[in-house]
C-alpha cells in the first residue's frame, strides 16, 4: 500500500513539472525571511523590503463615498480608496476605469503630450463627461511623490519604484527629487 501511494506522488510531482514545460507560469514569487523575490521570464525583480506596507483603518468617517466599479464597493475618501477586509478598511490602488464626480483635494495637474492628467497617490485620472475617469499611468510622465505604500526594487541590478504594478525611476528635476513612470510589471 506504501509504495502505491509513493508512485501516486512521484507521478504527481512528475505531471506537475510537465505541466510547468509545457505552460510556464509568467511569474513565481519565493518568499525569504529578508526579501520577496519576483522572477520572471525576463527580466528577475527583487523586492527591497521583506513584506509589502499595507495600510488599513478599523472604520473610515461618515464623509466616506462608496464607488462600485465591475460590481465592487470602493470606499472613497480623502482621495483614497479602501476595500473592506477581515473587518478592516485596506488600502488599496484605485482600478482602472473608475470614475468619480471631484478630484481629490491636492492632486497635481500633469500636461502629458499635450493631453492634461490629474495625479494624486499614485492614481492617475483624466477628465470625462460628469467626472473623472482612473487611467493606467502614462509612460514618461514624471510625477513630485509617490504613496507610502510604493515598494523599492531591483530590476537586473537597476533600482526603481513599483506602485500598482507601474514603475518608476528616481529622477532629479528642477524641482528636487521627483520620479518618471518607465513601464509597468504586467508585460
Amino acid at each position: 500500500m506504501k509504495t502505491k501511494k509513493l508512485i501516486v506522488v512521484i507521478n504527481l510531482i512528475v505531471l506537475f513539472f510537465i505541466m510547468e514545460e509545457v505552460h510556464p507560469q509568467r511569474s513565481i514569487i519565493v518568499k525569504t525571511p529578508n526579501k520577496t523575490i519576483v522572477r520572471t521570464t525576463s527580466p528577475r525583480v527583487i523586492y527591497k523590503s521583506p513584506v509589502p506596507t499595507v495600510r488599513t483603518v478599523s472604520t473610515l468617517p461618515n464623509t466616506t463615498v462608496v464607488v462600485k466599479h465591475n460590481g465592487l464597493g470602493y470606499h472613497y475618501v480623502g482621495g483614497l480608496y479602501y476595500r473592506y477586509y477581515n473587518g478592516r478598511y485596506v488600502l488599496v490602488a484605485a482600478p482602472v476605469g473608475l470614475r468619480i464626480r471631484v478630484l481629490p483635494v491636492g492632486n497635481t495637474q500633469i500636461i502629458v503630450y499635450g493631453k492634461p492628467y490629474f495625479y494624486f497617490q499614485g492614481n492617475y485620472y483624466i477628465q470625462v463627461t460628469n467626472g473623472y475617469k482612473i487611467v493606467a499611468a502614462p509612460e514618461n510622465m514624471t510625477v513630485p511623490d509617490l504613496p507610502e505604500e510604493a515598494e523599492q526594487i531591483e530590476i537586473d541590478g537597476k533600482n526603481y519604484y513599483e506602485y500598482n504594478n507601474t514603475l518608476y525611476k528616481v529622477i532629479t528635476t528642477p524641482e528636487g527629487k521627483q520620479f518618471k513612470v518607465v513601464g509597468d510589471l504586467k508585460g
